[in-house]
């Protein structure tokens, strides 16, 4: 049970449409499925970060030490940048696919890292994670397996969708791909004006 349920939360978890989704499905389609992969596995290594945060009671201390205002002020930096990039670079020659480097991968991976881990929301998802982990499956001590079918559940699901975005860039004739990416970009600028708004609320 609390695998079946796990993988669940985690699939739901990652089709979230929120600005980790869009980083992922461009870097899909610019590099391929390697450039998303290299998304995937920054994702998914800040949400274990969290995940440890939340479950081991760090929480608390982390939300002592770090204003949540400024996290969120941070986000929203980040997601400014990569979205007027996305917006104003939106490069669409669908006959040359961006070779990934090791330079682009590691950039890749760090995008990933930090537009999840410094997310606000991505703490109150886990923290909830974490509470149902307790209050479910502490007593079997299947609290763990819980939370590791949760990622499990994230990365595949991350890993599928690195497989299925490039083919979208194939499909589309130029014109509508530089329309996709610069919604994309369009979509990151949105989500960073709702995450400044958070800052601004939460120092109010």
């Amino acid at each position: 049970m609390p695998i079946l349920e796990g993988l669940g939360y985690g699939v739901i978890t990652a089709f979230l449409i929120g600005p980790v989704f869009f980083t992922l499905l461009r870097a899909a389609m610019d590099y391929g499925f390697w450039g998303g992969a290299s998304v995937a596995l920054g994702i998914i290594t800040s949400d274990v970060l969290v995940a440890l945060i939340c479950m081991t009671g760090a929480i608390a201390l982390f939300e002592g030490n770090v204003n949540e205002g400024w996290l969120a002020l941070a986000a929203g930096i980040i997601l400014a940048v990569l979205g007027a990039w996305y917006t104003f670079n939106s490069n669409a020659n669908k006959d040359q696919e961006v070779r990934l480097g090791s330079k682009n991968a590691l950039g890749l991976y760090t995008a990933g890292f930090l537009v999840n881990f410094i997310n606000p929301f991505v703490f109150v998802v886990w923290t909830g994670y974490s509470l149902r982990a307790s209050a479910g499956y502490a007593a079997d001590h299947n609290e763990w397996l819980f939370i590791i079918s949760i990622l499990v559940g994230i990365f595949l699901t991350d890993i599928v969708k690195s497989a299925l975005a490039p083919k979208l860039r194939k499909i589309l004739a130029p014109h509508l791909l530089k329309k996709v990416y610069r919604g994309i970009g369009i979509v990151l600028l949105l989500f960073s004006i709702r995450v400044f708004i958070h800052a601004y609320t939460h120092w109010s």
